[in-house]
């Protein structure tokens, strides 16, 4: 389980990790305009999104680790055993009887790859208005305000001979600031239209479910989905729908799971009603309907 230390830890990693980023490639950009290094700056925008995604693939492996300490905590501690345990082959079985499944997977993977080709399209297109069109009037500007404030004056850089060559230097980092600050920001805004995880693992896909494939355990007070996410009971859930012609248990949780994109979770099973009469029901708490 997150403890608050850890829970802190993240919040602050989450939101000084992207200003500390930003300010630290900014400076190194404005030292390559300012010592004339003009292949600096190439190096730093492919550096900068090379680590802009990697610190963002170790915040989701940061969050998987926590979520598998917590699943092993809970098997080292629980005093109740397993009551009910589905398999690969329980789920395949009751998969090919559903007719829908099928189209309904490709559906939600043609939407997926339409949002990924839309963002990179987005991507490139932003680098190229900013390296052509927008830096020429953006750092006329920096260039105006480093003068006017005389900044070089008062922070002189170790590696700078003049107060001039200072607030060059100072110019091209409110460039950079500005370049780095609004790609940031656009790439922020961008995931989270299109539902994809961005400096947070709470991104909700409402309009398909996460379904079981590998592995369910169900315990007394507990169920452990695909050997990956923990849900104790009592689970709060918007809505269950059981479909027994579609074979499957469908519920919809309140709120999502960290680094679980999806606030639906389906379960196949050849007797979905028998499943939940059985060994479900008790550990769900529904604010909604149930269907």
């Amino acid at each position: 389980m997150y403890t608050q230390q850890g829970t802190t830890w993240n919040k602050v990693f989450r939101y000084v990790w992207p200003i500390a980023f930003v300010l630290a490639f900014a400076i190194i950009g404005a030292w390559g305009n300012v010592a004339h290094e003009t292949f600096v700056t190439w190096i730093l925008v492919i550096a900068y999104l090379v680590i802009f995604f990697g610190i963002v693939i170790v915040i989701g492996i940061r969050s998987t680790r926590a979520r598998l300490r917590e699943i092993e905590d809970y098997m080292r501690t629980s005093k109740t055993g397993a009551i009910e345990k589905l398999t690969r082959d329980d789920f395949m079985k009751a998969m090919e009887k559903d007719p829908d499944y099928v189209q309904e997977t490709n559906r939600f993977v043609k939407a997926q790859l339409k949002n990924m080709v839309i963002l990179m399209v987005v991507l490139i297109g932003l680098l190229i208005l900013y390296t052509y069109v927008l830096s020429g009037p953006f750092i006329s500007l920096a260039k105006y305000i480093s003068s006017s404030i005389n900044i070089g004056a008062y922070l002189k850089p170790w590696f700078t001979s003049t107060i001039q060559e200072a607030n060059l230097f100072y110019a091209y980092f409110i460039d950079y600031l500005i370049y780095f600050g609004v790609f940031f920001v656009l790439m922020y805004v961008i995931f989270r239209v299109m539902r994809m995880p961005f400096m947070t693992t709470n991104v909700q896909i409402t309009d398909y479910p996460y379904t079981v494939t590998k592995e369910l355990i169900i315990f007394r007070d507990a169920i452990l989905i695909d050997g990956m996410y923990l849900l104790k009971s009592p689970i709060p859930v918007k809505q269950i729908v059981i479909n027994e012609k579609r074979r499957f248990i469908e519920f919809e949780l309140s709120k999502a799971l960290p680094g679980l994109p999806y606030t639906k979770v389906r379960i196949y099973n050849k007797s979905p009603r028998e499943l939940w009469e059985k060994a479900m029901k008790n550990l769900f708490k529904v604010e909604g309907a149930m269907k």
